[in-house]
């Protein structure tokens, strides 16, 4: 998963969403975050929603492209 200025989206960056501070906790089709306020919550987000995406390749291209 990337951020959609190419830098690779990890565990542990701080992310805005609707206006509160999030860090990433886990990456999969969706993006499990954890709030920074002293609850601690979590929640779970579409990619799109901490402006980033999931690259996908045809899967001819993918054979030919080691990642």
């Amino acid at each position: 998963m990337k951020y959609k200025n190419g830098q690779p989206v990890d565990v542990g960056d701080v992310v805005h969403v609707r206006n509160r501070a999030y860090t990433v906790y886990s990456i999969g089709n969706y993006v499990t975050l954890r709030s920074l306020c002293e609850r601690g919550y979590f929640t779970h987000v579409y990619p799109s929603d901490i402006g980033a995406y999931i690259p996908r390749l045809h899967p001819l291209f993918a054979k030919l492209m080691p990642i």
